[in-house]
């Protein structure tokens, strides 16, 4: 309904909202991070809608990281060796015993009448955190502030949301937080790191950017550079810490300060294990989820598709219903090393399925997103367009959404390294 409201408010050309995302006030450091990216409106959603499926993506990430407890004795190193993680990354994300925070951004597709899991990313290390800085931008502007208030429009502000847990973590009302990305990892993501630590002030967040070869521990705080901080936002992953071993000393000189009291780690690298996507498997197996309620289990099957170990025994399944089948390594990002079935020929797809299985490999039943119509501002055409809805989940609720989308047909993978890939705020009626 909304959509289409705006829209035809588009159309008529009179009302200022066909270039409003152009004509939008962001900051500098937000507009050279996202402004290429910014898709020229918002998207819209029912709020009984989003908030249903936030809901959720909490209620998942609780089964998960009770994983080790229900299925393992507690003991998350055979968590580890069940998700396929091998004995360096296993000791990585067993170093702390601390149960991660829930932070995370589940990515969905809304197929028409609910929202269906992707992929979840937990920990840390998420991109789109200041995505919500547009609609704050939107609001702003004369012609969506009316539009807003006409339809009741509202949205939730990321940025605070975040700002609020580093607080609520640190007990300081105006922490100092450290951004800290692996050796050499600063570079390809500073124009996004500044940007989030512009947005974040106005919270009365400082945030100082830097890489862990730059931190030390003295007089009982960790210290980045000349600068004593609070909380460390980890984006130093897992992976990064296996490729390069100079990464150690320094990782371990955090890990020591957290266990010390001198600085929260935010989150530890016990978070990287559940996002694993072996781990979906473990809820979704009907042979493996015997220790949930019918209210968990009632849980993942709205919200998760039928996902399972890419196994020999499932291959002929995977196969036959290749027009319906994706599969997914078990810790690849950004959509690397997907294959769907419906791109291949039945050849390439058994040649696919015989390579993949038992190799690491989950194997996911598809979701067709229900396609989103965005208008061309120069040309008024409209095209339809395939999103992922991002969820943010904190620790004390939803902590807001965005949007990544692409013009269907285009690819089968939505990211932003995707041709002509763009990003919106969210706005819930």
């Amino acid at each position: 309904m909304v959509t289409g409201k705006y829209l035809d408010a588009c159309a008529a050309e009179d009302g200022g909202l066909r270039d409003v995302m152009a004509a939008a006030e962001f900051s500098a450091p937000f507009r050279e991070g996202w402004g290429r990216y910014l898709l020229p409106r918002p998207m819209f959603i029912e709020q009984e809608r989003i908030r249903a499926a936030a809901d959720d993506v909490a209620g998942l990430f609780d089964l998960l990281a009770g994983l080790p407890d229900r299925l393992f004795d507690g003991d998350p190193r055979k968590l580890c060796a069940a998700i396929g993680a091998d004995e360096r990354q296993a000791a990585l994300m067993t170093r702390l015993a601390d149960r991660p925070p829930r932070y995370g951004r589940a990515d969905l597709y809304d197929d028409g009448s609910a929202l269906r899991l992707l992929e979840f990313n937990v920990g840390s290390e998420l991109g789109g955190v200041d995505v919500s800085e547009a609609g704050r931008a939107l609001l702003a502007t004369e012609a969506f502030g009316a539009f807003a208030a006409e339809f009741g429009l509202g949205h939730v502000d990321t940025v605070e949301a975040i700002a609020r847990q580093f607080v609520a973590a640190t007990g300081k009302d105006a922490p100092v937080v450290a951004s800290l990305e692996a050796i050499g990892g600063m570079p390809k993501y500073l124009a996004l790191q500044r940007s989030f630590q512009e947005s974040v002030k106005r919270c009365g967040v400082e945030v100082l950017l830097g890489e862990v070869d730059e931190v030390e521990r003295r007089g009982g705080r960790l210290y980045l550079r000349d600068r004593p901080v609070d909380l460390v936002l980890r984006y130093f992953t897992v992976g990064q810490l296996c490729r390069d071993p100079r990464n150690d000393p320094h990782v371990e000189r955090i890990v020591r300060a957290h266990e010390a009291g001198e600085v929260v780690l935010w989150t530890p690298l016990t978070s990287a294990m559940f996002s694993y996507k072996s781990c979906l498997p473990l809820v979704s197996d009907p042979e493996l989820r015997g220790e949930l309620s019918a209210e968990e289990a009632a849980l993942v099957d709205r919200i998760l598709p039928w996902t399972r170990m890419l196994t020999p025994d499932l291959a002929d399944l995977v196969r036959a219903e290749r027009a319906n089948m994706i599969i997914k390594p078990i810790g690849g990002l950004g959509g690397t090393g997907v294959h769907v079935g419906w791109d291949q020929t039945d050849r390439e797809w058994a040649e696919t399925v015989a390579a993949c299985t038992g190799r690491g490999h989950i194997v996911q039943r598809r979701v067709r997103p229900r396609p989103e119509p965005v208008m061309d501002p120069r040309t008024g055409a409209i095209e339809e367009w395939s999103a992922v809805w991002g969820v943010f989940t904190v620790p004390d609720g939803y902590g807001g959404a965005f949007c990544r989308a692409m013009p269907s047909g285009t690819g089968s993978v939505v990211n932003l390294s995707g041709k002509g890939a763009r990003i919106a705020p969210v706005f819930h009626y």
